[in-house]
């Protein structure tokens, strides 16, 4: 069995200090480093809160028939059963840290060992980017809520079939209301790329409620730049399309509106899908405590290590799919 290490009082000193300069900031830091999170961000999209035994929201199922009547025509009420829930877990996720004894004998003292403590915790914080904002654990994932370690993604919010799976435990099967809207390009995105897409956003709205948010694969945004280049030279005004979000172009997200929301590409966008979604009906929850929490160093019992965790807890929740739209195919042209 492996022996104490040497300056494991030291590191653990300086761990802590590192520790609590770096966990405020760390889930900020994962939150601006891929586009969807970033624009969930600038939209108020990612929520901080505390401890529950789950996410429950209150949807509208069925509304009241509103009839006509004249002078004394009788009035039969009618009580609806207007309000059901969705149900959405918790999911956990964690990024091992592991310094060996070899690491620190090859430290320079304190210094030495901030250094390597940087280095350990940029890591951790990619990974950490990678696994929220990617599909195979985070928001892009096809994972429902009888997985518990993964994200519900938008693979399963926004899914290929807008008739069947459950999405916070409702299943669209049931409820004609917990349906989203679907376009399929088909063919070629410059056949009628263009044309689906403005048939999927005119779908997606409702009175003022337009989707603010469009992510797209880079090939379905490259077809999509190509057909509007090629539109402006011929028949269209300007109208209608405009210039993105200043900070997002700051932060290195290109982006462009149409209609008045964000189209962006993303990394994580599984390929042929695209998603059109709204902001106040769909959110990032995390939990206030266990947003990039570092734990204690724990010693191996076989190994001449230190080990510790970075914690996060939280879920992708929607509440309205009949407002956020999924178009498939795009990224043909």
């Amino acid at each position: 069995m492996a022996g104490n290490l040497s300056v494991t009082r030291s590191f653990d000193r300086v761990y802590s200090i590192v520790r609590d300069n770096v966990e405020p900031v760390l889930f900020d830091n994962v939150s601006t480093q891929t586009s969807l999170l970033y624009a969930l961000k600038l939209m108020g999209a990612i929520h901080r809160v505390s401890g529950r035994a789950h996410f429950r929201f209150n949807i509208l199922k069925e509304l009241p028939t509103t009839i006509g009547f004249s002078d004394l025509d009788p009035l039969t009420p009618v009580r609806g059963d207007p309000v059901t829930s969705c149900i959405y877990e918790w999911k956990q996720l964690a990024t091992p840290i592991q310094v060996s004894g070899r690491d620190l004998i090859r430290t320079d003292g304190e210094n030495g060992i901030i250094d390597m403590l940087e280095l350990f915790m940029q890591s951790a914080e990619i990974s950490l980017r990678e696994a929220i904002g990617g599909r195979t654990l985070g928001i892009f994932s096809d994972a429902a809520e009888d997985t518990l370690t993964k994200i519900t993604g938008l693979q399963n919010i926004l899914g290929t079939s807008t008739t069947t799976g459950t999405v916070g435990n409702l299943s669209r099967a049931t409820l004609a209301v917990w349906r989203h809207k679907s376009q399929n390009v088909a063919s070629a995105f410059d056949t009628n790329g263009l044309d689906r897409f403005r048939t999927l956003f005119r779908q997606c709205k409702r009175a003022n409620e337009v989707p603010n948010i469009t992510v797209l694969t880079g090939a379905a945004m490259d077809n999509f730049e190509k057909e509007l280049t090629s539109t402006f030279q011929v028949n269209l005004p300007m109208m209608g399309f405009g210039g993105g979000d200043q900070n997002m172009i700051d932060a290195g997200f290109p982006n462009i509106r149409y209609k008045g929301s964000l189209i962006f590409d993303d990394d994580g966008v599984p390929p042929n899908a695209g998603y059109m979604l709204n902001t106040k009906y769909l959110g990032l929850y995390v939990h206030e405590g266990r947003d990039g929490e570092i734990g204690d160093l724990i010693k191996s019992k076989d190994s001449d290590d230190l080990v510790s965790y970075v914690h996060w807890a939280g879920n992708l929740c929607a509440t309205n799919l009949g407002l956020m739209g999924l178009i498939q195919n795009t990224d043909t042209y």
